[in-house]
């Protein structure tokens, strides 16, 4: 691969560690004098990522997540993590330490690319814009309001109370998914994952049936609330996206994994 042009998308340093993460980077790309631009995550638009032969995300997993929302394309995703005593770094296949020396693999061709499975969302029929790399959650517009809908999946339909409902990726299966009692898929799995959190199995209610499980990347999950708002958010991090009761959502596998570099 011929790298013309990077994008190095950075969270704001907070210490030493984090700021000396972000100079090794910019000191290898100078040394390989490539062409490269750098961006804060919070500052992200779609056109910071026209013409990229690759993006190196410097942080921990959060700003890896946040920068997969801007891509949907083939373009190559380096993550870097810039304190590993204190960022799990999950995304991250490179370190200070190490960038320079990974960095000369991808300038020979000496790398793998990760398929990383996403889901996609639809609010009344439209597709949100952002794809999520762990997980999409719905939940009431305030979690602390009990979230009262009809959920389908494999064409079984029910009612259901509960906190609200985590549907997640392979990735997303050693997050949230994974604190919230699910099972772990392989990494490279095209299956997905739901658990309704805190269902109400009351006497009134439905029987709780469908609370958890595995789906085949074909299959998909509808979320139809009976009361109330509720939110749609991709990752915890994205926009959080407002519908009302009666509008239906409709979460199912992309077919635009995030194409991840290891080695």
């Amino acid at each position: 691969m011929k790298i013309k042009n990077i994008l190095v998308v950075y969270t704001n340093p907070k210490n030493l560690a984090e700021k000396q993460t972000l100079q090794a980077v910019e000191k290898t790309l100078k040394k390989y004098k490539v062409g490269y631009a750098v961006s804060e995550r919070e500052k992200l638009n779609k056109r910071l990522f026209r013409n990229k032969n690759l993006v190196i995300a410097v942080g921990g997993d959060g700003t890896f997540l946040r920068t997969s929302h801007f891509i949907f394309d083939k373009t190559p995703i380096l993550g870097v993590n810039s304190d590993p005593k204190s960022k799990e770094g999950f995304f991250m296949a490179a370190t200070r330490k190490d960038f320079s020396i990974k960095f000369s693999k991808i300038a020979n061709n000496q790398f793998k690319i990760k398929k990383l499975n996403r889901l996609e969302a639809y609010l009344k029929n439209k597709k949100i814009p952002e794809l999520a790399l762990n997980e999409f959650y719905i939940s009431s517009q305030k979690e602390y309001h009990t979230a009262r809908y009809y959920i389908t999946i494999m064409g079984k339909k029910e009612r259901q109370k509960s906190s609200g409902i985590i549907i997640s990726t392979a990735a997303g299966s050693y997050a949230w998914m994974k604190s919230a009692g699910g099972k772990q898929l392989p990494l490279n799995s095209d299956k997905f994952e739901y658990i309704v959190r805190e269902p109400y199995c009351g006497r009134i209610s439905a029987k709780c049936g469908l609370v958890n499980g595995i789906l085949d990347k074909d299959e998909k999950i509808i979320v139809e609330f009976e009361l109330g708002d509720g939110i749609l958010i991709a990752d915890s991090l994205s926009v959080e996206h407002i519908f009302k009761s009666k509008d239906k959502v409709t979460i199912k596998m992309s077919n635009k994994p995030l194409h991840s570099v290891s080695f």
